[in-house]
């Protein structure tokens, strides 16, 4: 049986939800999963999180009431879990350096796996000295890891940036058997609607979203699913036509989604969002910004447009609740995509099989290594 430790200090919003996911899928395919985090402050309570993953799932919180001594707890509970499994898996950049330091003479490199869902060098809202050393950071540790990307374009960020000697693909997404299976009919009678899916935060561009909503408030209803603080909510909305649900839960959001007519995505860096693939899957045609992992999810001109700037990005809606045989189209048109490359399936098995490959590269890189010392 193989023993996995997955480890991460951003418990929350999409980090959770590809947690949940290939910490699910690897149970379901007979391993020892732990998941082992340090909590943010939109991390669910445990009852919320034992309810929402897999029961053969074990998950362990480190917690000590403060952000530093959380990340110091984890890194010393990483490290004395690290001895009895057959692979550590970090995700997100924070819980990627703690669990790589914390295990680097303990595993060696091809037994530890790093997914970054997105960058932190990718941020637009830190320095660019901070995030000039974050890709410094990255390239460093990527030699005492393996790289596992969730998409094409963060796989082709990454070999640019960082020159890691091991990384890999793995498809996430959502399963099969949750894509809709009819395309979405217009309705020429209801007023149409346009939903972005996440936290009211730098990164998913809010004010882009409100500026659309002023352009296009008389043609459709804007709707915010999500939530953040009341002064983000003001700073960015302000004025705009927009209503802010605040959190749901999975059950809420799937019908929120399937209320929608367009998909406006305005987000400034992702890794691989899952919200943007679940409505996809839905058969919502999407408008997005063109930064890696968006473009992975979308197929421009096809299931929804990929846009350059904000003007694009208002002009494309626009074109979609003007044109509701062409809503219909892309709907059909994302429902196939969605078949065919957005599921997570596959993720238990290929993930499984990745740790194994890995691990045996590393053996036989170290048995040549005796044999030519």
């Amino acid at each position: 049986m193989t023993r996995v430790l997955h480890v991460t200090e951003a418990m929350g919003s999409g980090v959770l939800s590809l947690v949940d996911s290939i910490s699910r899928r690897q149970a379901e395919q007979g391993a020892d999963v732990e998941v082992l985090f340090a909590p943010r402050p939109e991390t669910p309570t445990d009852e919320a999180l034992r309810a929402r993953f897999d029961a053969r799932v074990a998950l362990r919180r480190v917690s000590t009431g403060s952000r530093i001594g959380d990340l110091r707890a984890l890194s010393r509970a990483v490290a004395r879990a690290a001895d009895g499994v057959d692979a550590v898996h970090a995700h997100s950049s924070i819980g990627g350096v703690v669990a790589r330091l914390a295990v680097r003479r303990r595993l060696p490199a091809e037994r530890v796996f790093f997914s970054p869902h997105g960058f932190a060098f990718l941020r637009l809202d830190l320095p660019g000295p901070l995030r000039y050393t974050a890709r410094i950071v990255e390239r460093t540790l990527a030699r005492r890891s393996t790289l596992v990307l969730t998409s094409p374009s963060e796989f082709a960020l990454a070999t640019a940036e960082l020159r890691p000697e091991r990384a890999h693909l793995l498809q996430t997404g959502i399963p099969s058997e949750t894509v809709s299976r009819t395309a979405r009919v217009a309705d020429p009678g209801r007023r149409p609607v346009v939903g972005m899916i996440g936290r009211v935060v730098h990164q998913k561009a809010p004010w882009r979203f409100a500026a659309a909503a002023r352009a296009l408030g008389e043609r459709a209803d804007f709707v915010w699913i999500g939530g953040g603080s009341t002064d983000d909510e003001r700073r960015w909305f302000g004025d705009a036509p927009v209503r802010v649900t605040g959190w749901v839960s999975p059950g809420e959001l799937a019908e929120l989604i399937d209320g929608m007519d367009v998909l406006l995505f305005p987000s400034l860096w992702e890794g691989m969002s899952l919200s943007l693939i679940q409505a996809q899957s839905q058969g919502i045609p999407a408008v997005v910004s063109d930064v890696v992992g968006n473009r992975d999810s979308v197929r421009d001109g096809v299931t929804g447009y990929v846009c350059a700037d904000d003007d694009a990005l208002i002009a494309a809606t626009g074109r979609l609740l003007d044109d509701p045989r062409l809503r219909e189209q892309m709907s059909a048109a994302a429902l196939e995509w969605a078949r065919r490359a957005l599921t997570d399936d596959a993720l238990g098995r290929d993930s499984l099989a990745l740790y194994r490959r890995a691990a045996a590269d590393g053996t036989a890189a170290e048995t040549e290594r005796s044999r030519v010392g």
